[in-house]
């Protein structure tokens, strides 16, 4: 994908289009949004993941030299059967490996009834991908950049400016990214209300194919 340009360098970009996603590779930006449509069959599909009880996945996928992840290899519950499911995980790996140009990637699927990461926070990755299927969506503040002693005390108890809705694609850029060591997406994962329904959140990582 090449790089789409933009007219303004907020640390926050959203992106009208897939193609869009690349606005994430401009330097300033932090933090970029894709919206898709929703699907009701996959939601179907989630409402029998959620009830199965599964606790999640963390694996490495490969991608083909085409691009199609091997999905055969992953240990999926009988939940994933579900075609919609299936095929939805497929486009964010293809997604994401070609927006990469990565061959292997760290997937996490993660099933919380809690906050993971409650506090505003920097993460020392390359570019991440974030799709929240079920419940609340990650937060971010519209800022970047952090000290010598990490992230001002001002963000400490600042409201979010913004956050992910479900199947939004969000991709955060982190302090190991090239060129980026003082920056980095603000960012901290929502409260999960006490009886309710777990969110189903899938992460993506770039790994290098050694």
């Amino acid at each position: 994908m090449s790089v789409q340009s933009v007219n303004r360098s907020d640390a926050v970009q959203r992106a009208d289009t897939l193609a869009d996603l690349t606005r994430i590779f401009i330097p300033e930006t932090q933090i970029c949004v894709h919206s898709p449509p929703g699907s009701p069959n996959l939601l179907d599909a989630l409402a029998g993941l959620r009830a199965s009880g599964w606790s999640g996945l963390r694996a490495v996928v490969r991608l083909a030299a085409d691009g199609v992840p091997d999905m055969d290899t992953l240990p999926l519950p009988p939940a994933f059967a579900h075609p919609a499911l299936r095929r939805e995980l497929a486009f964010l790996l293809e997604l994401y490996g070609d927006l990469l140009d990565c061959t292997a990637i760290g997937l996490r699927i993660e099933r919380l009834d809690r906050a993971m990461c409650p506090r505003w926070h920097v993460d020392r990755t390359g570019i991440r991908m974030l799709c929240t299927w079920c419940g609340p969506g990650t937060e971010w503040l519209d800022a970047s950049g952090i000290g010598p002693r990490g992230l001002p005390d001002s963000a400490a108890g600042a409201p979010a400016t913004g956050q992910a809705l479900p199947f939004d694609i969000v991709l955060l850029k982190g302090s190991a990214w090239q060129g980026n060591a003082d920056g980095g997406a603000i960012h901290r994962s929502p409260m999960v209300a006490p009886g309710s329904e777990p969110r189903i959140l899938v992460a993506m990582d770039a790994l290098r194919d050694d």
